[in-house]
């Protein structure tokens, strides 16, 4: 009995004192919703162009084969270099800005003559430069196609530290381009 009263308080102060410190530094990071669409630059040389949510240059840094059947499934790193767009103005100015990069996983569906019936890519950060330095946060693509290509649309989060002058803007767009798995 005697055991359990001194344990009981040390326990609790023990959480306490993580609670407190914890707290902080959870408090500190704003999760930004992004979405929007992605264009091609040059599909040869995996560029794209991210409008919406995230504006700037996108880059397919490797791309591997995983599967042709029954559907046909890539993995690989692509990274990011722009802003969130907080303010929706199509500006970076004032905007968190730096590099993300990404591991990605595709899956797509392909039909005659090698055109596609639906794709889409599984985007997880995995690092960031400037106001995306400890950034975590996945993405996700859609690839549909239309009468003149492919329609990509993205949508997902991105957590920043708030000290990076993040605030949360909702808002969504549509594009055309070649597919985020486009091979």
């Amino acid at each position: 009995m005697l055991r359990r009263r001194l344990l009981s308080p040390a326990v609790a102060a023990l959480v306490a004192a993580i609670g407190a410190t914890a707290a902080p530094a959870l408090a500190a990071r704003t999760a930004l919703p992004v979405a929007g669409r992605q264009t091609v630059v040059d599909a040869d040389k995996g560029a794209y162009r991210m409008q919406g949510g995230l504006l700037g240059a996108w880059q397919q840094t490797s791309f591997t084969e995983i599967a042709t059947s029954p559907l046909y499934e890539a993995k690989g790193t692509e990274s990011f270099r722009g802003c969130v767009d907080r303010g929706r103005d199509g500006s970076c100015a004032g905007d968190p800005s730096g590099r993300l990069d990404f591991t990605f996983l595709y899956w797509g569906s392909f039909g005659a003559g090698d055109s596609l019936n639906w794709g889409a890519c599984y985007h997880p950060i995995t690092g960031g430069t400037g106001a995306f330095r400890g950034a975590t946060g996945v993405l996700v693509f859609s690839d549909t196609p239309v009468n003149d290509g492919v329609l990509t649309r993205y949508t997902g989060s991105v957590t920043i530290e708030r000290s990076q002058g993040s605030r949360v803007h909702k808002a969504s767009a549509t594009a055309v381009r070649a597919g985020c798995g486009a091979r």
